[in-house]
């Protein structure tokens, strides 16, 4: 295994860290909190230097990697990351213990926004912090996918595939610079502009800045306790619908609408299935909280219904979603948004396809003769194309069972055992709170707040890149 080019691009990770770290120093000289830029300018040069030291002994060294190290490297990069993210959380006293610290980096950056912190009771600068991290994780996530993800799944139904996606065998990671400047570009882009509106809202700038970063990355964690419409309003919800849909939707068709700026791009970003399946969960979602408000809560409902598909989870009025069953709820987090998205859950396309799957298999059963295909998006596509979806099914639903029975076993109640278990491995940390309003993640024991962290890891990973790990063939190499 060529591990020198898992360590250079670990040490290119912990460089683009170490930035983040600068930028949150910087901010916090501007919002006088001395002692805080203090802290991230010390962690600025630690993380830097280790990255360098690491990319300076292996840059010239001659490899070329294959599938097994594209997925080691996958796996060590969730797993160090956070490790780093971690470290401002402890030397700064804003948790207890490092475990503790690592679950809140681990959160913040696959992008899940479950937190033990009062938003009201801490320092600005560790906002900053928060959001650049899960924004930075969202960056890493659709690049995964796009590159990482597609290669290992060449032989399936293209759940990842994309017209940001090449492969030479040999040359993989070397598209991860490219890759990661085109999707960090757009996010950029949609930031700016929901930071724009905001501003233009009314909304406080401190405020506008950490939810224009953490909407497109669909991560949940807020700048201020409360609802949303205490502080965020007209135009400004808007805005923050528009790039939570954006952070879901496939970010290789938004690519495409963005450099060429035609009307066949802009059609197909209105058409493609998975987004058009997005608005109508949405609306779907809209429909059933309408009803369960009485109709009465319509202006509350939309946004609402808007975030949680989206994975974000923002909480925009007292009254809104919670008044739906949490069944539902739990479904809808459960399915995700598209699959080169900054969202959790299984998929959408992955859900497509299996039911049009199941469509003709059930055709076929009535008419046993028949050779009736499996076609989608106009591609007729072999049956043993769907092994990998339904293998990728099996594993998740194992992983949210072992995740209910882990929790039962640290002492949680079956119905909030459920709950959390959803929330991680789909990797939405509001979820619990929209649907057990009277729970929460700081009354979560050590030992709970440890199998949350796996579940997140496990979603954010993907499950069958997880278990393929445990397989001793792919360390015989």
């Amino acid at each position: 295994m060529a591990f020198n080019r898992i360590i250079l691009w670990l040490g290119y990770s912990l460089i683009t860290l170490g930035v983040l770290m600068l930028v949150t120093a910087i901010s916090g000289l501007f919002f006088g909190e001395i002692t805080h830029s203090i802290l991230f300018a010390g962690t600025t040069v630690a993380s830097g230097l280790a990255g360098a030291v690491l990319v300076a002994s292996t840059m010239k060294l001659p490899a070329k990697e294959s599938y097994t190290e594209a997925l080691a490297f996958l796996i060590s990069f969730w797993l160090i990351v956070p490790l780093v993210v971690a470290i401002p959380y402890v030397a700064g006293g804003f948790v207890e213990n490092l475990p503790l610290a690592y679950f809140e980096a681990v959160s913040a950056f696959t992008t899940t926004g479950a937190s033990t912190l009062d938003p009201d009771q801490i320092p600005k600068t560790l906002h900053v912090w928060r959001s650049l991290v899960q924004w930075a994780g969202g960056v890493a996530v659709a690049t995964f996918a796009v590159v990482i993800l597609a290669a290992l799944n060449l032989k399936g139904t293209g759940v990842h595939r994309s017209l940001l996606f090449t492969y030479r065998r040999g040359e993989l990671f070397s598209k991860l610079a490219g890759v990661t400047r085109v999707i960090a570009g757009v996010y950029a882009t949609i930031s700016f502009v929901c930071f724009i509106a905001l501003i233009f809202a009314g909304t406080p700038i401190f405020e506008s800045l950490c939810l224009a970063l953490t909407s497109v990355s669909t991560g949940g964690l807020v700048p201020r306790g409360g609802p949303l419409d205490f502080y965020v309003s007209g135009i400004g919800v808007f805005a923050l619908c528009f790039s939570c849909v954006l952070g879901a939707a496939n970010v290789a068709v938004i690519w495409d609408f963005f450099k060429n700026h035609t009307l066949r791009d802009f059609l197909r970003l209105l058409g493609n299935v998975e987004h058009r399946t997005l608005v109508f969960i949405i609306g779907a979602l809209i429909v059933i909280g309408s009803a369960y408000t009485d109709f009465r809560h319509l202006g509350t409902v939309i946004p609402e219904s808007i975030f949680f598909v989206t994975s974000t989870g923002y909480d925009h009025h007292v009254i809104g979603l919670d008044m739906v069953p949490p069944v539902l709820l739990i479904a809808v987090a459960l399915i995700g948004g598209s699959a080169l998205s900054t969202t959790g859950g299984l998929k959408l396309i992955r859900i497509l396809l299996l039911f049009r799957h199941l469509e003709t298999d059930m055709d076929r059963m009535t008419h046993p003769s028949r050779v009736v295909p499996v076609t989608f998006k106009s591609r007729i596509l072999p049956d043993s194309a769907f092994l990998s979806i339904w293998m990728y099914f099996f594993g998740y639903t194992l992983v949210f069972a072992a995740g209910i029975i882990s929790f039962a076993a640290a002492g949680m109640e079956f119905p909030m055992a459920v709950t959390s278990s959803a929330a991680g491995v789909a990797n939405m940390g509001p979820l619990l709170d929209a649907t057990l309003p009277e729970y929460s993640y700081e009354s979560f024991t050590g030992l709970q707040l440890s199998v949350m962290t796996v579940l997140m890891l496990l979603g954010r990973i993907e499950v069958l890149a997880a278990f393929a790990v445990l397989s001793p063939r792919m360390w015989r190499s």
